[in-house]
């Protein structure tokens, strides 16, 4: 690869990443639309099945299954989240180590 080309693909990697704070946002609001379709099923169905515990369990029993995989989507996107902030904290440290002149240049 040629250093423009490596680059330009820097430079599109950081544009990319400029958005991470945009998708972080989504992963936010994914987990609360879960969150609230739990308590809207507890607050609407639990009450209408609580005769018996095999129903009330029953009523609750899929939105918690969903409410604990959302937690885990929300573990996992913010661990993506976290990996690409620190991408970019890399990649700005390199591009102003290559802006900034090296000793090396001012003895020649």
């Amino acid at each position: 690869m040629t250093p423009d080309e490596d680059s330009t693909d820097t430079a599109e990697i950081e544009e990319r990443l400029e958005q991470v704070g945009r998708y972080s946002t989504f992963v936010k609001a994914g987990l609360g639309v879960i969150l609230g379709a739990f308590a809207l099923a507890v607050g609407v169905l639990l009450p209408a099945n609580l005769d018996t515990v095999a129903g009330a369990v029953d009523a609750v029993l899929l939105p918690l299954i969903f409410v604990g995989m959302g937690l885990l989507l929300f573990g996992i996107g913010m661990h993506l989240h976290l990996m690409h902030l620190n991408l970019v904290r890399q990649l700005r440290k390199g591009s102003d180590e290559d802006s900034s002149p090296s000793e090396d240049e001012h003895d020649s």
